[in-house]
């Protein structure tokens, strides 16, 4: 028996194009109909999806890099680096975002956490840079102090020593 061919469903007008039966929106012209709404369903496009997964990964790595400040001589790169990390996360985020609803698309999922990490990172990593900027001698001494400490009651000298030189310096 041959396949029963079934004809090709009607096409649907576009979303450009409203419908005869549409009055125009309030507030347009009378002969004149008013603009499309964009409709933002369905997913964002997979570079876009990349590109916000990729922000949220270089957001995660400014906080978590700041972690590992524990040493002052190699702080000001760590905060560096998370500082460069944090502003690409935020910029790569908010770009993705706004390519999404150019194009009238879902915004990317993580966009938002993202710029928020990222956010959280720079603003962190500026403080500690500005820190660094201010009291970076005196953080520098304290380290090496620290370096040589063998005691808690040396470790509490050298304590004492950085409070007295932040004092000093502030005043």
């Amino acid at each position: 028996m041959p396949p029963v061919v079934q004809p090709p469903p009607p096409p649907e007008p576009s979303p450009a194009e409203p419908s005869p039966a549409e009055p125009p929106a309030a507030g347009t012209p009378p002969g004149q109909t008013a603009a499309p709404q964009a409709k933002r369903a369905g997913r964002a496009d997979p570079p876009l999806q990349q590109r916000s997964v990729a922000a949220l990964f270089l957001a995660l790595l400014s906080l978590f890099g700041l972690l590992g400040l524990s040493n002052f001589q190699r702080g000001v790169y760590i905060v560096a680096f998370a500082l460069a990390a944090g502003t690409m996360a935020v910029w790569l985020a908010a770009t993705a975002m706004r390519r999404a609803r150019r194009r009238g698309t879902a915004g990317p999922r993580g966009s938002v956490v993202a710029i928020v990490i990222g956010g959280v990172g720079v603003l962190i990593s500026g403080v500690l840079l500005a820190g660094f900027a201010l009291f970076g001698k005196q953080a520098s001494t304290y380290s090496q102090c620290l370096s040589g400490a063998n005691t808690v009651a040396a470790q509490q000298t050298c304590r004492t020593q950085f409070t007295h030189a932040i004092e000093n310096a502030t005043r």
